[in-house]
């Protein structure tokens, strides 16, 4: 029976790589034709700009037809950013969305000299960057590096691109150096950092990069590396965990789970890749574990046993310390059953999805989602870096700290001091307090007081240093006073009694840092300098919130890997320094939503994402900028709105702005959201995707998956929007179209709407970015959505609006079964959602309500009462 296995497999893959190949020969043909006839936008482009190659081959039963990337090269050589997706159906193309080149370039400049190593050796050097990458199994491998032409100024520069991963902080740097000069053409961080908290350290860009870790060191090989024969048939598990669709502990109970994965996408089960089968919480798709010391390496992962049961205790209302078994278990369990979920949905191994063994069905493997729990890198926050395919992705799950002042500083002496309850913040570098043991030491302040240079070797073995956070990083103070043998630190805010979350990395810092604020600080300083000797604590007795057991920010940054590796050449195609307009978190937003829609949900119930992590209730607000809902008495936010939307940061220590892409994100998420409901309003409700095709649930989720591959590198809101229309026109030729410009428009993202200049950086701090407030809305649709648009009905148990049109006033149909006794309230509401009128009428005496104070255009009209919630659109023509 294993041989059998064996050759049949053997015979499927050499089946599909032949295939591969004779496809995309006919493919290249198919795209030159089209490139050189009178369509689309090549007509005057000179021939050298139309030589591609072909990059990747996806077949997409839901699109019929397949999803073909290609890559713009010039004498040979890539041109970084310049690509196109196109969809070919029948040997025609349907679809091609590109960003190449298409005015040749005043000049190219460069030349390979041979000194391809040391120059990349000198760039990571300067960058703080480690020198290798380790593969999946551990194993020390070269950074791969890449030959590219980088468009700069009208010119063409050859340059070397790779991925340095930077030391102690996880950041993963896209970096572009020139080949004559080792200049930095492009540096772009590919950490996504998902600002999951008010106190989250840092905003980071979207796009992927080249990681890979190793094996654990401290958990049995025999769990590791068990080979065994190889079968297609999986191995049998459960799993104690917050099941789907509910959203984490605060919404619902655990659920014992056996296999629940799905053999199409799992054809093996979650814990064998085909060769090895583990006990522990790893497989082909996901290897989960804890990384507390902020090493990138697995430090444990809980064991199943034989049979595999990761049924584990949870008390959360208990220090986190005593469930980590189970918070990991349920970080494997949410990864594993979203890759289940989208790979029905095409986010399959030619689409460059997540797994060891890809199984012969194209794309590159060994590159499962590397699932890091508590990860030690920081609080309160959540990051996915995509890695491109053949290199594992990773996702660090941070602990967040109980919302409220939480304290960190207790005296033991003088009795002075011991009634004092100052409120601090822990560092994001270093080791975090909540989990260790407690640090006693005597306070003592540093020489030189900023502690900015050296301090004086030995000056303060076992002490606790006192020192002023100002005049240089947090880091660098922290370093210098563990360096003269200080225990722990205090620093204290320079000018307010509000500390503040300390950012910044060192990996050989091993001693925890607090900020108090400016106040409690002076106290400490007058009187040290005074002689007094105080005592001091540096613990917690506040219990954390795990990331891990919050299913709907797990899913969303798994999304970052979805829609990362979907677009574009799934490298590098979704960053703000290319493309100010990014969507990223709009999508992982989407997906969680989602993903944790329950049954008998409604468009009427609104959604915040991230409350429990929060330490809010199921009904609060989140951490968006409103909650997700059509209704715009509850979220208001147009296209228009994403203007100004940008944030201070800095890149390798230089201030910079750049986009506040968790606020701009959060405006493609509503219109998805709203697009979901109109979907649903059309085709029927179901939590669960999987459960019926047809259902308005499943057809949205499939159109924006579909969108995603066909949208071309770095897209706008509108390249967003148009993807979508082509997935739809695509799929049913445009049944639906009108009613998705309708939602679009909705929003601001009509006709007319223009992204205006997408530059995503300026120099230095609270820069006017100008190109960040130069975004057009426009409410208009097609011509011939419009008639559509006012006919547009919801479930209005046979309640109208007459006539639509409008010119001077309408009247309100009801039916004679409608209970119409009582206030019912008519709202009018612009469509950037501003409210015109408001009237309180009784429906049993007045239906008639005057529009001459009206100007023409489109309105939304709410009628609403103890039994009638109806909502329709109008068009005023006067």
């Amino acid at each position: 029976m294993k041989k059998i296995r064996l050759s049949v497999k053997l015979l499927l893959f050499c089946s599909i790589f032949g295939a591969g190949v004779v496809s995309a020969q006919q493919y290249e043909q198919t795209i030159k034709d089209y490139v050189n006839s009178a369509q689309g936008s090549f007509q005057r482009v000179n021939p050298e700009l139309k030589v591609f190659k072909i990059i990747n081959v996806d077949p997409s039963k839901s699109l019929n037809g397949d999803v073909v990337g290609i890559q713009q090269t010039i004498n040979g050589i890539p041109v970084f950013g310049s690509s196109a997706n196109v969809l070919i159906r029948d040997g025609k193309v349907l679809n091609f969305a590109d960003t190449f080149i298409k005015n040749s370039p005043s000049a190219i400049k460069g030349k390979e000299k041979g000194k391809k190593e040391s120059l990349v050796a000198e760039t990571v050097k300067k960058l703080n960057g480690l020198p290798t990458v380790k593969n999946v199994d551990g194993k020390e491998e070269p950074i791969r590096v890449n030959t590219v032409y980088f468009a700069k100024n009208g010119e063409l520069i050859l340059g070397y691109q790779f991925y340095i991963e930077e030391k102690g902080t996880g950041n993963v740097w896209n970096t572009i150096v020139s080949t004559d000069d080792s200049s930095i053409l492009y540096q772009e961080n590919t950490t996504l950092s998902c600002n999951f908290h008010d106190e989250a350290y840092d905003h980071h860009s979207s796009s992927e990069h080249n990681i890979q870790t190793s094996l654990p060191e401290n958990i049995a090989t025999a769990n590791l590396q068990n080979p065994a024969n190889f079968v297609l048939v999986p191995d049998n598990a459960s799993y104690n965990v917050f099941a789907f669709p509910t959203e984490a502990p605060t919404f619902g109970a655990r659920t014992l789970l056996t296999n629940p994965w799905d053999l199409t996408a799992s054809p093996e089960g979650w814990h064998s890749d085909g060769t090895n089968h583990y006990t522990i919480t790893r497989g082909n798709n996901t290897f989960a574990y804890t990384d507390e010391s902020n090493l990138n390496t697995p430090q444990f992962s809980p064991d199943g046993g034989a049979n595999r049961v990761f049924d584990f205790p949870l008390d959360i209302t208990a220090s986190h310390t005593t469930y980590t078994s189970a918070a990991v278990t349920n970080l494997f369990y949410n990864a594993n059953k979203t890759h289940d979920v989208f790979y029905k949905f095409g986010f399959t191994e030619s689409a460059r999805n997540y797994q060891v063994n890809n199984f012969g069905n194209g794309g590159v493997g060994n590159d499962p989602v590397l699932a890091e729990s508590r990860d030690g890198s920081g609080l309160n926050n959540a990051n996915f870096s995509p890695g491109t395919d053949g290199t594992s992705g990773r996702m660090q799950m941070f602990l967040f700290s109980p919302s409220g002042n939480v304290r960190y500083l207790y005296y033991n002496s003088p009795s002075t001091y011991t009634a004092r309850a100052p409120i601090a913040t822990t560092a994001n570098f270093g080791p975090q307090i909540m989990g260790n043991p407690p640090v006693t030491g005597d306070l003592t302040l540093s020489t030189p007081a900023d502690a900015c240079t050296a301090v004086t070797a030995g000056s303060l073995v076992g002490k606790i240093a006192v020192v002023n956070a100002a005049g240089c990083g947090f880091a660098v103070k922290t370093k210098n006073l563990q360096n003269a043998g200080a225990v722990g630190v205090i620093q204290y805010h320079p000018s307010s009694n509000t500390p503040v979350g300390m950012g910044g990395a060192d990996a050989s810092i091993t001693i925890p840092t607090i900020m108090v604020g400016m106040s409690e600080g002076q106290f400490l300083v007058n009187d040290l300098t005074n002689g007094t000797v105080g005592n001091a604590t540096l613990k917690t007795d506040a219990v954390y919130k795990d990331a891990s057991l919050d299913n709907g920010v797990i899913s969303h940054e798994y999304g970052h890997g979805i829609s990362n590796r979907l677009t574009g050449t799934g490298s590098s195609c979704l960053s703000f320094i290319s493309s100010n307009e990014q969507m990223g978190e709009g999508w992982s937003d989407f997906f969680a939503l989602m993903m944790t829609t329950r049954p008998g949900d409604t468009s009427s119930m609104a959604r915040g994402v991230g409350t429990f992590v929060s330490g809010q209730t199921t009904t609060g607000g989140g951490i968006r900028p409103a909650k997700y809902s059509p209704d715009f008495a509850i979220n208001d936010y147009t296209y228009g709105r994403t203007n100004g939307m940008k944030i201070s940061t800095t890149i390798s220590g230089i201030a910079v702005t750049v986009p506040d892409v968790h606020s701009i994100g959060f405006i493609w998420a509503s219109m998805l959201w709203d697009l979901n409901w109109k979907y649903v309003e059309k085709y029927g409700y179901n939590s669960n995707v999987l459960a019926d095709a047809n259902s308005g649930s499943a057809r949205v989720l499939q159109l924006v998956v579909d969108a995603l591959k066909l949208q071309q590198c770095n897209p706008t809101f509108i390249q967003g929007r148009n993807a979508i229309l082509a997935a739809e026109m695509a799929k049913t030729n445009g049944v639906d179209k009108c009613m998705i410009w309708n939602v679009f428009a909705k929003r601001g993202l009509g006709v007319n709407a223009s992204a205006g200049a997408l530059n995503g950086l300026a120099m230095g701090a609270n820069q006017p970015l100008p190109e960040m407030s130069d975004q057009v809305e426009d409410f208009t649709v097609p011509a011939e959505c419009a008639a559509l648009a006012v006919k547009e009905i919801n479930n209005s148990k046979g309640i109208s609006i007459y006539p639509n049109p409008v010119r001077n006033e309408f009247t309100i149909k009801t039916p004679s079964d409608v209970n119409l006794s009582g206030i019912t309230t008519v709202s009018i509401f612009d469509f950037t959602g501003k409210l015109i009128s408001k009237e309180s009428i009784n429906l049993n005496k007045q239906n008639t309500i005057s529009a001459e104070k009206l100007i023409n255009g489109a309105y939304i009209v709410k009628v609403s009462n103890e039994s009638i919630d109806y909502s329709q659109k109008i068009i005023v023509s006067k």
